[in-house]
């Protein structure tokens, strides 16, 4: 092998070595480049930790697993579930069937749907109110029930026409860590003719 070719395998060598650091370094800038637009154009989102009316009340934190339901968390869920089902009036009686039914079970869906809507056509039609007044609370963490006792007062304009100790039964299931709500039944009569329009 005589020099020039020693010379040009080095030379051809480091223009190898040249080309391949040239290509790394283009390529590193422009990852850069493109993360740094990423890093410029990104919003930033913050999050915000609500806490429900009672929870700071709570003395405990409160913990849902995929098999266990803290009593005080099923009581909460229980008490706002039950103030939409129950607290109606013509202009909330909608509304309020359509946000109880985001925490029912698929299997009592149709059912539990029925039974709202049947509701607020009467609440619609006599142009009434209903205000359930919770005086206690049974909570069973372990079945998964809850039966709220007190006072349902039936009102037409301002005047009260009816009012009646009422017990409303709850039950639910617990699907990956979410409460749903399977049964809901109350002993007050839904007989029209207790509710007369004044």
């Amino acid at each position: 092998m005589n020099t020039y070719d020693l010379i040009s395998s080095d030379f051809a060598a480091k223009l190898g070595i040249k080309r391949a650091t040239l290509a790394l370094l283009i390529a590193s800038v422009c990852a850069n480049v493109l993360l740094a637009a990423g890093i410029l154009l990104k919003e930033d989102s913050v999050s915000t930790v609500l806490v429900p009316v009672g929870m700071n009340d709570l003395t405990h934190p409160v913990t849902v697993s995929e098999v266990h339901v803290d009593q005080d968390y099923l009581m909460l869920v229980a008490r706002d579930l039950l103030s939409l089902a129950m607290n109606v009036t013509p202009a909330n009686a909608d509304f309020n069937r359509e946000t109880l039914l985001k925490h029912v079970a698929p299997s009592s869906f149709g059912e539990i749907d029925e039974t709202l809507k049947t509701r607020a056509q009467k609440i619609q039609r006599l142009r009434a109110s209903t205000l359930f007044a919770v005086e206690s609370m049974d909570v069973d963490a372990h079945n998964l029930t809850v039966k709220a006792t007190g006072v349902l007062s039936h009102f037409i304009g301002k005047t009260e026409t009816r009012r009646q100790k009422t017990t409303v039964a709850m039950r639910f299931t617990l699907t990956a860590g979410k409460l749903q709500l399977v049964n809901l039944a109350d002993n007050a009569s839904d007989d029209s003719s207790d509710i007369k329009q004044s």
